[in-house]
């Protein structure tokens, strides 16, 4: 064979496994279970789905969540941050891996500018009504009026009740392109809260969903519980640098297992999403000014070291 042609085999050959979709080796990981919130936070499971060694289940709303952190049962929990380490700290076995998701709220409006008397928002007591809390400077003079859930805003903000609302993704990729068949002006996003929320604490984000592991498998398991956290922080590296892999990933399993019904809306609002997975040991600063905005401290004790 001449060089030339090795040259062009060996090519190819590096091309297919460039396109190859980075899907998890099932040997790798071990047998856990898994239960996680609806939502973006589902989407580190994504590599996860159509793994035998893997059972999850995906629930709505907290209670459920706070109820697995009672009985002990799941190996893993994703949750809320403040939640979680609430109920470590009133005694519940199990300690912080790392964040997961972050912030992803907007707001969006028929106008460029906040130039509005009231604002369409949801969750006063939770993440999104504490954040909003921080930023009282921005939204001076504006009356803030929340709604129980993220859809029924996207709802209000569709039939024209409001001409601006706090948002998150991937709600706000929905709204947008139903917004677009019915109406001829444009939603525009006035403000990335995120960056609003760093401006006025001096950290980068805010944290919202972080992964928990039950503390006696973390004693008697350690390498095959960090073994299946770097698997996942892989997993969602991957899919943050390569759309294609992630569009393909996505096309591949039934992502309906995850809760979602529209594939197409995921791939475009997943880059706005903000997975990134983040060892809890090198996030501190972050979590503890999150956990603030609800009087929560973190004890050493309460995340892997």
């Amino acid at each position: 064979m001449s060089i030339k042609k090795f040259i062009l085999i060996l090519c190819a050959l590096l091309t297919l496994v460039a396109c190859k979709p980075a899907t998890i080796d099932e040997e790798s990981v071990s047998e856990f279970s898994i239960i996680s919130p609806s939502g973006a936070p589902a989407l580190a499971l994504l590599d996860f789905v159509d793994n035998e060694n893997i059972t999850y289940e995906i629930v709505d709303g907290s209670d459920v969540l706070a109820a697995e952190f009672a009985s002990g049962e799941k190996d893993f929990i994703i949750a809320p941050v403040n939640l979680g380490v609430n109920l470590i700290n009133n005694g519940a076995e199990y300690t912080m891996v790392s964040v997961l998701t972050w912030g992803n709220l907007y707001l969006v409006g028929t106008s460029e500018h906040l130039n509005v008397a009231t604002v369409a928002a949801f969750g006063e007591a939770a993440v999104p009504g504490r954040v909003l809390g921080v930023l009282s400077e921005v939204f001076a003079g504006v009356n803030i009026e929340y709604f129980n859930s993220v859809q029924e805003v996207s709802a209000a903000l569709l039939a024209d009740q409001y001409e601006a609302a706090v948002l998150a993704e991937p709600y706000l990729t929905m709204t947008r392109n139903q917004w677009s068949q019915n109406h001829e002006n444009e939603l525009y996003e006035i403000y990335d809260i995120q960056d609003l929320y760093a401006q006025e604490t001096g950290v980068s984000s805010y944290p919202q969903a972080a992964l928990f592991v039950r503390n006696d498998l973390l004693s008697d398991d350690v390498n095959n519980v960090m073994e299946f956290a770097s698997s996942m922080q892989r997993s969602i590296a991957n899919y943050n640098e390569d759309s294609n892999a992630l569009s393909t990933r996505i096309d591949s399993v039934d992502l309906s297992a995850l809760g979602f019904a529209n594939a197409d809306l995921i791939k475009d609002a997943y880059s706005r999403m903000a997975l990134d997975f983040v060892f809890a040991y090198d996030c501190l600063d972050e979590i503890e000014e999150f956990l603030a905005l609800f009087d929560i401290e973190l004890s050493s004790t309460s995340y892997i070291k």
